[in-house]
C-alpha cells in the first residue's frame, strides 16, 4: 500500500523501515533503564568522581527530563506538522533554521563527546549534586514508565511524523525535524547509558546490558 492510498483509505501511513528501527531503540533503551531504576538503592547512589559528578539515578533523572521535553516538541511537530520550516513559515515569523554541523555529526555518528556541554537548568536532576539517589530512583521508575507509554502511543504516528516538514529548534543541533528528533533521543540515551556504564564498572558492579562501545 502507497502512502497516497493508505492516506486514502483511512490507515496509518507508514513509517521508514529506518524510523521503526529508531523507536524499537528507543523502547529497548528504556526497558534497560526501567531495570536499573528498579535495582538496590546502593547501586543507585552509586558514583565514580572521575567518570561524572552524578549519580546512576541523577543520571536516569536526567534522561527523563530530557524525554518529557523531546517528546513533548515531538507532539507538537505531530499537531503542527509544517511547524515554522523555512518553506512554509510566514513572513512576519521566523523560520527554524535546518540542522547544524554539529547536530548532524552528533546525530550521524551517535557520539556526544563527555564534558562539553553544560546541562541547562531545567534539565539537571533534583538531587544533584547530592541528593538521595533513592528518592531519585523511584522518581526514574514512575516517569521511565510514563516515558514508555508515549513512545508506545507514537507507533501508529510515525509516518506521519516522519512525512511532517517541520522543525523545532534544540538548543544545541539547531532545528531538527520529527525523525531527528527521535535520533536524538536514541542517541542521548546512549551517551549516558555509557556513563552508568562506567560508573558501575568503577564501582565494581557488573555493566552486562549497557553500551559496549
Amino acid at each position: 500500500m502507497t502512502a497516497a492510498s493508505a492516506a486514502a483509505a483511512g490507515s496509518p501511513r507508514p513509517a521508514s523501515a529506518g524510523l521503526r528501527r529508531v523507536h524499537a531503540q528507543v523502547l529497548r533503551q528504556l526497558a534497560r533503564m526501567a531495570e536499573l531504576a528498579r535495582g538496590p538503592a546502593a547501586e543507585l547512589a552509586a558514583r565514580a568522581p572521575a567518570v561524572s559528578g552524578w549519580s546512576v539515578a541523577e543520571q536516569l533523572e536526567h534522561l527523563v527530563l530530557v524525554d518529557r521535553a523531546a517528546l513533548k516538541t515531538v507532539r507538537r511537530l505531530l499537531d503542527d506538522p509544517h511547524r515554522r520550516s523555512a518553506a512554509t513559515a510566514p513572513a512576519a515569523v521566523p523560520a527554524v533554521p535546518g540542522i547544524n554541523l554539529v547536530g548532524r555529526i552528533v546525530l550521524g555518528t551517535g557520539f556526544i563527546p563527555r564534558g562539553r556541554a553544560r546541562t541547562m537548568p531545567p534539565f539537571q536532576p533534583g538531587g544533584a549534586p547530592g541528593g538521595a539517589a533513592a528518592g531519585a530512583g523511584v522518581v526514574s521508575i514512575v516517569g521511565i514508565a510514563e516515558i514508555e507509554r508515549e513512545v508506545r502511543e507514537l507507533e501508529p504516528r510515525l509516518g506521519e511524523l516522519e512525512a511532517g516538514g517541520g522543525r523545532a529548534r534544540h538548543p544545541l543541533f539547531g532545528g531538527l525535524g520529527g525523525r531527528q528528533w527521535l535520533r536524538f533521543v536514541v542517541v542521548h540515551h546512549h551517551h549516558h547509558l555509557k556513563i552508568v556504564r562506567d560508573i558501575r564498572r568503577a564501582r565494581g558492579l557488573a555493566a552486562a546490558g549497557l553500551p559496549s562501545r
